[in-house]
């Protein structure tokens, strides 16, 4: 338990742990609908897949070239 003092006003605060505490109602996306993006927002977000793209390209490339380079020797 904890106890804040304030000039005032005197609240005790008890600590529970997440497993110990009651689950809460989940919320859910049905009802938002799309989120409104700027122009510069949806390039960013293209920019970033691209880029993504381009590392796991090299990142395949790495891994086969060194792949080869292990069953020559």
């Amino acid at each position: 338990m904890i106890a804040l003092n304030n000039d005032c006003l005197t609240e005790e605060l008890i600590v529970v742990h997440p497993l110990f505490d009651e689950p809460e109602q989940k919320r859910t996306g049905e009802n938002l609908g799309h989120m409104a993006m700027s122009r510069g927002v949806r390039f960013c977000l293209l920019l970033l897949r691209a880029y993504l793209i381009v590392m796991a390209l090299m990142l395949a490339a790495h891994v086969a070239m060194s792949a080869t380079m292990v069953t020559h020797r």
